[in-house]
């Protein structure tokens, strides 16, 4: 049984090779956690990746939900964090039990294969300006609390895209191994140069 605080899920494909899966969490940041926890299973289910890039990917992963929760959904600013206080936290807090921030949800499709792992993460909040983010993060001296999460799902996922509007992010991460899946635009192994798609 399912309460207002429970993660939905529903199966659209399902095979040994590939599973299709549509997941929705309701405005709780406390579920952040079992829902990082329940999408990295899916890289030992289908032997995606293992040790090391495991570990990086799990880290841009958290990234990527709290940013849907805190800044899309709760629409909390990165500068709240930067004078050290608890007023961040505290904020997310009220925001989370007042209308309309309660009502919003976050909804990821997830689709894993012996290829790779796609994820895409959708708030409901109005977005952001990605590309002025993107381009304050390639500056250190802008650099502050804004924009290190963006760097970091930059350096661990294979490829990261965002939607216009800034509410919507897709993670990918291509399966290790000789014949594994290259982001796009590459094309330098004997392996690619092989395969044929169909």
């Amino acid at each position: 049984m399912e309460d207002e605080f429970s993660i939905s899920e529903e199966i659209v494909v399902l095979s040994r090779h590939v599973r299709l899966t549509q997941l929705r969490s309701p405005m709780c940041c406390r579920l952040i956690p079992k829902l990082r926890d329940r999408l990295m299973r899916s890289l030992a289910e289908y032997q995606v990746v293992a040790g090391k890039r495991e570990i990086q990917f799990c880290m841009a992963l958290e990234e990527a939900l709290n940013n849907a929760f805190y800044h899309g959904n709760l629409e909390l600013s990165s500068k709240l964090k930067e004078d050290g206080s608890s007023r961040f936290i505290e904020l997310a807090a009220e925001r989370e039990a007042l209308s309309p921030w309660c009502e919003r949800s976050v909804q990821i499709t997830e689709l894993v294969s012996a290829f790779g792992l796609w994820l895409t993460i959708q708030d409901s909040g109005d977005g952001f300006d990605v590309q002025g983010v993107l381009d304050r993060s390639n500056d250190p001296e802008m650099l502050l609390a804004s924009g290190r999460g963006l760097m970091l799902m930059r350096a661990f996922a294979d490829e990261m895209f965002y939607n216009r509007a800034g509410n919507e992010l897709t993670l990918v991460l291509y399966a290790d191994g000789e014949d594994r899946e290259l982001p796009l635009g590459t094309s330098s192994s004997e392996a690619e140069r092989r395969r044929v798609v169909v």
